[in-house]
């Protein structure tokens, strides 16, 4: 496993906050793998100008009638999207909890991260 100590990646930080020293927040490492499975899965069909394929498919799922198929569908959809846009990362497992009344739903995604031995875990929700 890599020294966690040491930058291997690095990010903004999501909220685009500054540091003490006035410069842009950054998150490094397995934080900054976070960052971008976040940015992956928030990310819809055509909000990226150059890079209009980059996208989640997760906003029209949400509309769709709840059933077995269609967690499936998500955790696939999940799965496939990461694995497309960071190559960084395999995962292992989504686990999905719907809210109907609300229309959003909260994916908790299990992955190995290359150089890593562990599974890690990240929460995202996404929302109508």
């Amino acid at each position: 496993m890599p020294n966690p100590t040491i930058e291997i990646w690095s990010d903004l930080h999501q909220n685009i906050i500054s540091d003490a020293q006035g410069n842009l927040k950054k998150v490094i490492n397995i934080d900054s793998v976070k960052t971008s499975i976040d940015n992956i899965l928030r990310t819809y069909q055509g909000e990226r100008v150059f890079l209009p394929t980059f996208a989640s498919k997760l906003k029209d799922i949400l509309f769709e009638p709840i059933n077995d198929y269609l967690i499936n569908k998500m955790s696939q959809s999940v799965k496939n999207t990461i694995e497309t846009w960071d190559d960084r990362v395999s995962v292992v497992g989504v686990d999905t909890q719907l809210d109907t009344d609300h229309n959003f739903v909260t994916l908790t995604v299990r992955f190995l991260i290359r150089s890593y031995t562990e599974v890690f875990a990240h929460t995202v929700t996404v929302s109508q």
